[in-house]
């Protein structure tokens, strides 16, 4: 499989996303472009992905199960209720932060399940999260660029 592909599917991979592409990009030799333009899809089309199927599918579950149904509404009730007023302050800052920050657990798709569980519309949650992606990719590569250069004089 060529390399740019592997990069793409690799940054699709949860809770690492770009953190485990874009070193496996500078390991293959890509340039930082090539890396940039195959992680950054990789990374947003799953949060995409979930964010499009999660209300059709919880939609479905609560018109199926009344224990789903009592779940959810549970859920969004008490979250909404004691998070919406800060939420809907920061929303927009608190979602590209989430996934810029380059820790693991923090990227497209728990964005996509904090705009599900909010309300966010689905193209701002979208921007949002190319924006957080792109902000999140330039670090990791600063970041991993620096510890291989570093290494380099080791070597």
């Amino acid at each position: 499989m060529a390399p740019e592909l592997i990069v793409f599917f690799t940054a699709m991979a949860p809770f690492l996303e770009l953190k485990l592409a874009i070193p496996v990009g500078m390991g293959f030799g890509l340039s930082t472009t090539t890396i940039l333009l195959f992680a950054i899809p990789g990374a947003i089309l799953p949060g995409a992905i979930m964010l499009a199927l999660i209300g059709p599918i919880s939609n479905f579950l609560r018109k199926k199960s009344q224990f789903m149904d009592n779940f959810f509404e549970k859920l969004f009730s008490k979250t909404r209720k004691e998070h919406s007023k800060r939420f809907n302050r920061y929303e927009a800052i608190l979602i590209v932060i989430l996934i810029a920050t380059p820790l693991p657990g923090s990227g497209t798709s728990v964005a996509a399940l904090i705009s599900f569980v909010f309300g966010v519309d689905y193209w701002k949650s979208i921007a949002l999260m190319l924006t957080g992606t792109v902000i999140g990719a330039m670090l990791v590569t600063a970041g991993f660029g620096s510890i291989f250069k570093i290494l380099d004089l080791f070597t």
